[in-house]
């Protein structure tokens, strides 16, 4: 998808550019801190902030973290006011400790939309004392991927010790606390074991600062994030990239509320569920499992202003990206945009072969999916009412 080319070779190119204007010797060609030219930091309060994690699983502290800060419910919910009391970024946490892990689930699926799709968000008081996580999703809560976990830190940091923006990428904890730290999808685009438009599980596990942890940085994580070939990288990211260290360093020891404090994480994508008809004009919605013939399934045009519960334009549908029913049936040629639900908003209407839809007559919905052109994913069901099931042979 171009969107990871031009978003995060603007990110690279940025982020040098910053270095050189403040001739950091320690700073590396990553995004910096919040608030510098070519930061990716994304404030508690953004407009593009969809949702928060509605709740949290498999808590499992490590060590070093006091009993108060082991309340998991304080990752659920709005960044600095999970329950409603506004207890503020720095406190509104639960501590992972040293090497423990949690993992944030959301009801919606998170997607690969437009720009960055998640952001995590951690406590830190300064833009140096930085504490990291690696960052894993999944689209069933068994299989999980991970984010490439990126360090140019070349040596240990003390308890107290500086961690710069710049020197890490695709890592939780990035940023202070009140801003988040942005994941994109696209990344891990085509790992079998991940849909990326229906991310439902978000797992950080707290990166022991000691050299434990190792680092996956290489020319070709780094070229896949910027978007370039290895070749196409600049002379002085190939040097830094060679000379970064095998391992992960960040504050180390830390006591009390040791590790990634965790605050919330936030949705910058989601899945829009979209109205469907499946064949419009019958209020039964039937179909014979065993015909050879076609049905009609089609996703409604929504308006917000028309007490909608979200605005969608069927008409931006991309035909090529449809799916229907467990087989993932594509539709038998383009979509029909007609008015199917009387509102006089145009809608698409698709057919499929019966047959390749693998319905059964033990099933009573099913579910489209897709994708508009403007790069928005969805899904929509309806009920279905199969009918001749008494027939023999039927499946």
């Amino acid at each position: 998808m171009n969107k990871v080319i031009m978003k995060q070779v603007a990110g690279l190119f940025t982020a040098v550019a910053a270095v050189l204007a403040t001739v950091t010797a320690q700073a590396g060609f990553f995004p910096p801190a919040a608030g510098s030219p070519g930061s990716t930091a994304v404030p508690a309060d953004d407009a593009g902030i969809e949702a928060w994690a509605d709740a949290y699983t498999d808590y499992q502290p490590g060590l070093a973290v006091d009993a108060e800060f082991q309340t998991p419910e304080k990752s659920v919910g709005e960044a600095g006011n999970s329950d409603g009391t506004n207890s503020g970024y720095t406190f509104d946490i639960v501590s992972l400790g040293r090497g423990g892990s949690i993992t944030l689930t959301f009801a919606t699926p998170v997607v690969d939309g437009v720009g960055y799709d998640f952001a995590i968000f951690e406590n830190s008081f300064s833009d140096t004392f930085l504490e990291l996580a690696t960052v894993e999703v999944s689209s069933d809560g068994i299989n999980f991927v991970q984010f490439p976990a990126m360090s140019l830190t070349a040596s240990p940091v003390n308890g107290f010790g500086t961690v710069y923006a710049s020197d890490v990428e695709q890592i939780a904890g990035k940023y202070r606390g009140g801003f988040g730290t942005p994941f994109d999808l696209a990344i891990l685009d085509g790992n079998p074991l991940l849909d990326v438009n229906h991310v439902t599980h978000i797992r950080l596990t707290d990166i022991v600062g000691d050299g434990t942890v190792p680092n996956d940085i290489s020319l070709q994580v780094v070229a896949d994030w910027a978007g370039l070939t290895v070749a196409e990288l600049p002379g002085f990211v190939v040097d830094a990239t060679n000379a970064a260290p095998g391992v992960i360093y960040d504050p180390y020891p830390t006591s009390g509320s040791a590790g990634f404090d965790l605050d919330a994480v936030a949705a910058l994508n989601q899945l829009t569920t979209v109205l469907v008809d499946i064949q419009p004009g019958d209020s039964n919605n039937e179909v014979n499992p065993d015909s050879t013939g076609t049905m009609a399934v089609a996703v409604l045009t929504t308006d917000t202003g028309s007490g909608e519960a979200v605005t969608f334009d069927a008409t931006d549908i991309d035909p090529a990206s449809i799916k229907f029913s467990f087989a993932d049936a594509a539709p038998v040629g383009g979509a029909s945009n007609t008015d199917v639900d009387g509102d006089t908003d145009p809608d698409a209407s698709f057919d499929f072969n019966i047959q390749d839809t693998g319905l059964t007559c033990d099933d009573t919905s099913a579910t489209i999916t897709g994708e508009t052109f403007s790069g928005v994913p969805f899904s929509g069901s309806d009920f279905v009412t199969p009918i001749d099931c008494d027939s023999d042979g039927c499946h």
